[in-house]
């Protein structure tokens, strides 16, 4: 009799392995309400990411900022060169009218040679301004390329970076559409009192609603329940709670 009722019970566990609890199907549809909500968090993330970064922006207004300074220096150094010439012209005007001989007037003679004085003069500091403008000119088209090629190696990384997000999202997009599909099929497939059994507790605790027994105590808490619910629990006909966290328990 003894062997007959252990082979009974071998049969019978081995047949319950073949039989889904009630708690399962609401163990599997908080799988997909966890994997559903991490991947929004994720979608969101990644869609607050996709753009134009910071700094990028910076790099790029730091390139406008140098590609302008440089600019500035070329127009300096332009304008200069352009006084410079026609205080050149000036002086040799100036210089040809002096020795023609056509001027014998002392004082205007005095005159004409005073005011080359002060023209070359004029050239003289013009020269000096416009050898510094050249100096900042070649300093500022070194900052101009180093600028260029921080931008270029920030734009460079952001474009990579961008195309994996993209591929990110679109995979999770994609797998996001299946598990849906997959919640809605599994919530048709749950019965009705479970299903709302199930929303109760998940509304009240959140993202964790159905937890598994480890070891005999819930997975949870770590609380054993009592041996007569453990014992309610392994035939896996009915749906329990934790009678201290209050958490569905699930004997897998």
């Amino acid at each position: 009799m003894a062997a007959f009722s252990i082979s009974a019970i071998s049969a019978t566990l081995r047949n319950r392995a073949h039989i889904m609890t009630r708690g399962e199907p609401l163990y599997r549809l908080q799988n997909l309400d966890q994997e559903l909500e991490t991947g929004q968090r994720r979608v969101a993330a990644i869609q607050a990411e996709l753009g134009e970064t910071e700094p990028l922006l910076q790099a790029r207004r730091e390139l406008a900022a140098a590609t302008e300074e440089h600019r500035r220096w070329l127009s300096k150094a332009r304008d200069l060169e352009l006084e410079i010439e026609s205080l050149s012209s000036k002086i040799s005007s100036s210089e040809q009218r002096l020795y023609s001989g056509n001027v014998r007037n002392p004082k205007e003679l005095s005159d004409i040679q005073n005011e080359i004085a002060a023209l070359k003069r004029r050239c003289q500091s013009l020269e000096d301004e416009l050898l510094e403008a050249m100096v900042s000119g070649e300093e500022a088209a070194a900052a101009l390329e180093a600028r260029r090629a921080a931008q270029d190696e920030i734009e460079a990384g952001w474009q990579t970076s961008q195309a994996t997000l993209r591929k990110e999202l679109s995979a999770l997009e994609a797998r996001l559409v299946k598990a849906r599909a997959e919640r809605e099929h599994t919530r048709r497939s749950i019965q009705p009192d479970d299903l709302a059994f199930y929303d109760k507790v998940r509304a009240r605790f959140g993202t964790v609603a159905v937890t598994t027994l480890r070891d005999g105590v819930c997975g949870f808490c770590a609380v054993a329940p009592s041996s007569t619910k453990l014992g309610r629990l392994h035939s896996g006909r009915e749906l329990l709670e934790c009678g201290n966290c209050g958490r569905i328990l699930l004997d897998l």
